[in-house]
């Protein structure tokens, strides 16, 4: 498998006022130090107008520099430990909600963002590819309208251990999938979108883990066309995610036309042949 070639001369984006530019820089699973920011600061107050701005991918943007110092101004990001990218028919910044730290995350999102960015970050494609990561069904970094989607799922085992009735599964599930009736606790597989927060909430560790891992979805885009990603059959372990972005990107390198999308692509060769390439099935929703 191959990391793919990595552009050269990225972040810079023309604006409509002649002669300025945008230099856009690479942040990878949205989070900067303290330091990064200040620099970043400076640079925007000497070269550009004092502002500021984050991409909707968790990138950060400096407006208004003169093409002129383009080049200075992206030494600058680097000595600050920021890359200039993201733009292009490349792999854009892998965007990852807060799950690492939030309370509902059942993954590691901004370690496995950081992981992908540092093995294929900026690498040269087709057409650009997105790739979005979220650490639970609440689903707030919108994995399905993205090229690559990959979700952090985690299922309960109920009777795991001494149950008091006291129903804080029930409250805390918002699908309904587990009822306390009659001192008795019901449980809905079907109903269930393995969101874990029953785990979590259990003052008695009656609640297990039954499964947990990660679910891909593919070739979704936003933008001008809308389609939403195809969901994989199975959940995958947390350490194969890497691989499994790796076969998406090496088989959409080798196969799009040129301004293809990866959902074109699938469109094209079909679903199952692209899905069989990344090691995996698609959820059949017939």
């Amino acid at each position: 498998m191959t990391d793919g070639k990595k552009s050269k001369k990225q972040g810079v984006i023309r604006l409509r006022e002649k002669g300025k530019v945008a230099m856009r820089g690479r942040i990878p699973a949205g989070v900067m130090t303290a330091s990064q920011m200040a620099a970043v600061a400076r640079i925007a107050e000497e070269f550009g107008n004092g502002e500021v701005a984050m991409t909707a991918r968790l990138n950060v943007e400096i407006p208004f520099v003169d093409r002129r110092d383009a080049e200075e101004v992206a030494e600058r990001l680097r000595e600050a430990g920021i890359e200039p990218g993201s733009t292009g028919a490349t792999l854009r910044s892998v965007v990852a909600c807060k799950g690492t730290v939030c309370r509902h995350g059942c993954c590691d999102t901004q370690g496995l963002a950081r992981a992908i960015e540092e093995r294929h970050g900026g690498c040269v494609l087709p057409r650009k590819l997105k790739i979005s990561i979220a650490g639970c069904p609440n689903n707030c970094a919108r994995v399905q309208a993205n090229d690559i989607g990959i979700m952090g799922r985690r299922f309960p085992a109920f009777g795991a251990g001494e149950c008091n009735t006291c129903g804080a599964c029930e409250k805390v599930c918002r699908e309904g999938a587990a009822r306390v009736t009659d001192g008795e606790v019901f449980f809905s597989e079907e109903d269930c979108v393995g969101c874990g927060d029953c785990i979590a909430v259990c003052p008695t560790e009656a609640i297990g883990v039954a499964a947990e891992g990660l679910r891909f979805s593919v070739g979704g885009r936003s933008g001008r066309v809308v389609r939403a990603g195809v969901e994989a059959e199975e959940m995958v372990p947390v350490e194969a995610a890497l691989e499994i972005v790796g076969r998406l990107l090496d088989y959409f390198r080798e196969n799009a036309q040129p301004g293809e999308r990866l959902g074109e692509l699938m469109d094209r060769v079909g679903v199952e042949e692209v899905f069989a390439a990344a090691g995996m099935r698609p959820r059949d929703t017939g």
